[in-house]
């Protein structure tokens, strides 16, 4: 039976076709290496596809947060060390940190994931026998996870996004990282050219299966600061706040 392993350590690069236009780590990119790890760290411990199948289980992410210190470059290796903690009310909590050469911070990701019901789409409170603890009880750190929501009415429309194959995972829905992705999309070359994303946060309120739309909407709340939000047939499928520095 595989034993407890409550922090797994990955080595990422940074590959070129994951830069932006300046050299630097894409946003989403940078969330793809916090989601690969954290696969290869639960299939560590015995949590493999064979495992969902059998249970009829996935996880999903319900919200994470994004802070940035420094912005890594293309080319540049970085150490991703992830923990998680054991689930509480329903949910996983993760904490991922990437470090630099000299083991400096340079972002950490706060994601929290619930298991589901792929056949009933519940979220299950009591995990199957298969999920037992391998993870921390406690992992006591936290990133803020609160944000500034406007008046709907207050934002812009940017009309219809849709769940294509490239945005697509194995669940069949709109990866959560792609969402990141589409509001990146969404900015002004302005901001990108002269700022960057300290911090990121993003709810996912209900999933957008393959080939369905939503509507994008999204409003600067302050210099430095984008609100967006996302509806499937007139239901929120997710909100998002980034902040630039």
């Amino acid at each position: 039976m595989p034993q407890p392993m409550t922090t797994y350590t990955q080595k990422f690069t940074v590959y070129r076709h994951d830069g932006d236009h300046r050299g630097l780590v894409k946003p989403g990119a940078l969330l793809r290496y916090a989601q690969q790890i954290a696969t290869v760290h639960a299939e560590a411990v015995g949590l493999t596809d064979e495992v969902y199948t059998a249970t009829h289980t996935a996880f999903v992410l319900a919200k994470l947060a994004l802070h940035i210190t420094r912005t890594p470059k293309v080319d540049e290796e970085l150490t991703a060390v992830t923990q998680p903690e054991a689930c509480k009310r329903a949910v996983n909590k993760r904490i991922t940190r990437f470090l630099d050469a000299a083991g400096q911070e340079v972002a950490v990701v706060d994601s929290r994931w619930v298991l589901i019901d792929t056949e009933k789409r519940i979220i299950l409170r009591k995990h199957p026998p298969e999920f037992q603890d391998f993870w921390a009880s406690d992992v006591p750190f936290e990133l803020p996870l609160k944000m500034q929501k406007p008046a709907p009415e207050s934002c812009t429309s940017l009309g219809q996004r849709t769940a294509g194959y490239s945005y697509c995972d194995m669940n069949g829905h709109m990866n959560n990282t792609r969402y990141v992705d589409v509001i990146c999309d969404a900015l002004p070359w302005s901001v990108w050219d002269t700022a960057q994303l300290r911090d990121l946060r993003i709810f996912y309120h209900r999933e957008v299966p393959r080939g369905e739309s939503f509507a994008l909407s999204c409003l600067q709340t302050e210099d430095n600061r984008w609100y967006f939000s996302g509806e499937r047939d007139s239901k929120s499928a997710f909100e998002a706040e980034m902040v630039f520095g």
